[in-house]
């Protein structure tokens, strides 16, 4: 099938923001269609796959913008690609952020290529950021989005240029969810109502360490929390239940606060100690990724984030060669994860981000 570059796939989700990203990209003249991805089974009361509720309610917002629509099923590629390694992560004494993980494989992946079948050179959806070519600098640049703390910039640093090219973020302009819901009511009401969604998609109620014991359960060991000295403190009931920085959920085995400061898989062992032992001056990630340049090849300094909803820290980037950063903050920060990422950004762009390989204490 010939693509056009006025055809453009919205990626519907039967939520507020992408009705609303498909809504505007038609009345801007864009031949659009919609496509759903079914990514995971949805079980009934007696254990039977069902059509999941948020593609009955994408099917019919596409009915109500009179735009044809399309399911594609990535359960499998999901599987693969992001439920496997999220479990490995955790299983590892890492923290995974499978939002990332999607974003770059699925979701700016396999849909660009399910898009592209389908006849649509864009893809379209529902975040809150800007995607601007530079034609001086014949790149794609990532900027933040004009709404705070609903700015979903972060979780799209890994795209590639190759992948950028072919995005189209409609609501990334607006100032306020509220602007967005006061367009959906202009399409239904009981659309603009909806809630935003949270967390992972497929671990609903937030138990990571729940779902992993369920989907794995030979993984998930009983082992001991030590103190920093390395001292036996206590039990706990599987590394995947504990992340870096964690005080809530460690037991009743202790007469003041503990944190969890690392994680030893090879020993199954969670350490404990004082908040002041979980800061870190900085950092090594793997896996960079660059929007204003192909590769770091000079000291740099920028503002990073080591979570998608965490501060601004001032730091010095370093390349290390193969696609791996030395990122030193200027002041020690708490509870860096490895596993998850760290972004890079110069005012409201985002430069290029890394996955969190492991942290420098000292």
């Amino acid at each position: 099938m010939e693509i056009s570059k006025q055809k453009v796939a919205v990626g519907l989700s039967g939520g507020v923001d992408s009705t609303v990203a498909a809504y505007l990209l038609k009345k801007q003249g864009y031949d659009v269609i919609g496509i759903t991805m079914f990514l995971f089974d949805d079980l009934d009361e007696e254990g039977k796959i069902r059509e999941p509720q948020f593609v009955k309610e994408a099917k019919a917002i596409a009915r109500l913008l009179d735009i044809p629509h399309f399911t594609i099923d990535l359960r499998q590629e999901f599987d693969a690609m992001v439920k496997k390694e999220f479990i490995e992560e955790y299983v590892s004494g890492r923290t995974p952020n499978p939002c990332v993980m999607c974003n770059k494989r699925i979701k700016y992946g396999k849909l660009i290529e399910a898009a592209n079948e389908l006849g649509a050179y864009y893809i379209a959806t529902g975040h809150y950021a800007n995607i601007v070519y530079d034609k001086e600098l014949e790149r794609y640049r990532i900027f933040s989005g004009q709404t705070g703390r609903k700015d979903q910039a972060y979780v799209l640093h890994s795209l590639t240029q190759d992948q950028l090219k072919h995005v189209i973020l409609p609501i990334g302009t607006f100032n306020s969810k509220k602007e967005v819901r006061e367009i959906a009511n202009t399409i239904d009401a009981n659309i603009a109502k909806k809630s935003d969604s949270m967390g992972v998609c497929f671990i609903p109620d937030g138990d990571y360490g729940g779902y992993i014991s369920k989907e794995k359960p030979e993984l998930v060991k009983k082992g001991f929390f030590v103190d920093t000295k390395g001292n036996i403190i206590g039990e706990h009931k599987g590394i995947v239940n504990y992340t870096i920085g964690q005080r809530r959920g460690l037991g009743e085995y202790f007469n003041k606060p503990m944190f969890v400061v690392e994680i030893d898989a090879e020993k199954n062992i969670v350490i404990l100690g004082a908040d002041e032992d979980t800061y870190s001056k900085g950092l090594i990630g793997k896996e960079a990724n660059f929007t204003l340049f192909d590769e770091l090849k000079e000291t740099s300094e920028a503002e990073v984030k080591v979570c998608q909803w965490g501060l601004s820290l001032p730091a010095t980037i370093t390349s290390l060669g193969d696609n791996r950063v030395k990122v030193i903050f200027h002041k020690k920060e708490r509870a860096v994860a490895p596993g998850q990422s760290v972004v890079f950004y110069r005012g409201n762009e985002i430069i290029g981000g890394a996955k969190i390989e492991s942290i420098i204490r000292d």
